[in-house]
């Protein structure tokens, strides 16, 4: 009676031991999808994407009538960041970030501000070579706040 549920959790360990993904760094030249955590999705003016240790914080650092300035932070030194509104109502180019010092790893764009509520943010960072890219709403810059979509 003990030893059928003890060889079977031990199995079950073994498959994934064999067969589990390992993690590979990520290679110069590659793209990477990145996921949004779960603040995006709510009125927090912030929003954090991960793809396994790489990850970076954004951040609606002011909203104005005439476009919603964006604060990037990142724990690794980018070396380019781009940022894009997507809108139904209109085609905005995607516009370089700029860096906010030397390090790379805090940095500052604006995007038009967005005329539905369902318009995306598309971001591209590029560091070390690879480039991580995700597309979430503007959900977490939030209705609620002043001068918002």
């Amino acid at each position: 009676m003990l030893v059928a549920p003890v060889l079977a959790i031990l199995a079950w360990l073994a498959v994934d031991y064999f067969v589990a993904e390992r993690p590979q760094a990520a290679e110069p030249g590659a793209a990477y999808a990145l996921t949004a955590r779960s603040n995006c999705r709510y009125a927090s003016g912030q929003c954090d994407l991960v793809n396994a240790d790489f990850e970076f914080h954004l951040r609606a650092a002011e909203i104005t009538p005439s476009g919603i300035t964006l604060e990037l932070s990142s724990k690794f030194a980018l070396q380019q960041a781009t940022i894009e509104l997507v809108d139904t109502g209109a085609h905005t180019p995607p516009s370089k970030m700029k860096s906010a010092g030397a390090s790379g790893l805090h940095w500052a764009g604006e995007i038009p501000r967005p005329g539905d509520t369902a318009s995306m943010l598309r971001v591209a960072v590029v560091s070390r070579g690879a480039t991580y890219y995700a597309e979430v709403p503007l959900a977490f810059i939030g209705g609620d706040r002043e001068g918002a979509p």
